[in-house]
């Protein structure tokens, strides 16, 4: 092996633990502030509209309005930090009208359908 190629494995190397480390700790991670995510790759808005038959609900940001799946393994967080509480595990039950979200896609070109999102509780 040459030293630049062990230099492109080193890097992926962080890379991909720097990954790993963000996505153990991203529920505690506040709406809007997660490192390379937030104003990148993710949506924030409010939501206005739920359908828990379908496992979808509507949600108005900047760039307009988005209906965005939510799948079995769809992760929801409750953003309790406003609060100086501790974050925690939400549900389908947590999406409600009028709250604050930030949702990661799956497939960040396709952007229907949520990897993540972070709720803030109020």
């Amino acid at each position: 092996m040459n030293g630049k190629t062990i230099l492109v494995l080193a890097a992926l190397l962080v890379t991909a633990r720097a990954a790993a480390a963000q996505r153990t700790t991203e529920q505690f991670i506040p709406v809007g502030q997660s490192p390379g995510i937030s104003g990148r790759v993710s949506y924030i808005g409010a939501i206005t509209a739920v359908d828990p038959q379908r496992r979808t609900f509507t949600v108005r940001g900047d760039s307009g309005a988005q209906t965005i799946k939510v799948i079995d393994r769809t992760r929801i967080w409750l953003d309790r930090s406003a609060e100086r509480r501790t974050n925690e595990v939400g549900g389908m039950a947590d999406l409600r009208v009028g709250r604050r979200v930030e949702v990661k896609f799956v497939d960040a070109r396709v952007r229907d359908t949520a990897d993540w999102i972070k709720v803030v509780e109020r």
